[in-house]
């Protein structure tokens, strides 16, 4: 007389559900990889290409398209959602670019219309350790208020990636939306130290459901060498 033995069979249920857990890690993993060499690699070419637009050229399109501006920006953003508050750290580096050579009233103005690139790598630590990642682009115009304080005004948009888990929004590729203002104190002729709130809407335009969004306000203070 034959009998099946229990442990045996339970045995055999669980390799292929430890089958499939190894293939969806592993699937992850190589998901991760691609977006971070994703985002390295635009990181690199937009360096690269800094450096070369911030040459001092004698004429043509790169004397007229140059780095002015270069910020780092550290600050904390707050928003809620259904899991609860939703914080994060904003680790941000703001690339500026004159854009006054491109539009002729802007020659007498005394603001200054910059072109911005923002790519960035954000903490989050609300309601579980998640990540936040990509580059924003957009406008920035920055006008003197005296002789060493200025105030100015942002916004952009730009593809990003979050591993945030929420019943309001899928997460993976998603774009943010942010709009923002603040004070700029000059401590020299070439630096300055600035203070700044943005408000800042995530969403993936439907790409993916759910699709609610998650906003967030951001107060932050930078570091800007000028060129």
């Amino acid at each position: 007389m034959s009998c099946n033995s229990p442990a045996g069979s339970h045995s055999k249920e669980r390799r292929p559900e430890l089958t499939m857990s190894l293939k969806l890690k592993l699937a992850m993993l190589l998901e991760w990889k691609l977006y971070i060499f994703v985002l390295a690699a635009v990181v690199m070419v937009m360096i690269s290409s800094s450096l070369a637009l911030g040459e001092e050229t004698e004429s043509g399109l790169l004397s007229k398209f140059s780095l002015t501006e270069s910020t780092m920006i550290a600050g904390f953003g707050k928003g809620e959602f259904t899991e609860g508050s939703y914080e994060h750290i904003a680790l941000i580096w703001q690339l500026g670019f004159d854009l006054k050579h491109f539009f002729s009233r802007l020659e007498d103005n005394r603001g200054v219309l910059t072109f911005i690139m923002e790519p960035k790598i954000n903490p989050v630590i609300s309601p579980e350790n998640d990540v936040e990642f990509g580059i924003s682009f957009g406008l920035k115009y920055r006008y003197p208020l005296t002789q060493n304080t200025s105030g100015y005004v942002l916004f952009s948009i730009g593809p990003h990636y979050i591993t945030v888990k929420s019943t309001d929004q899928a997460n993976g590729f998603i774009f943010f939306d942010t709009v923002g203002a603040g004070f700029s104190f000059s401590l020299s002729e070439k630096t300055a130290l600035s203070l700044e709130y943005r408000f800042r809407h995530i969403s993936n335009a439907d790409t993916q459901e759910p699709n609610v969004g998650i906003e967030s306000h951001i107060g932050a203070i930078g570091y800007s060498v000028f060129y």
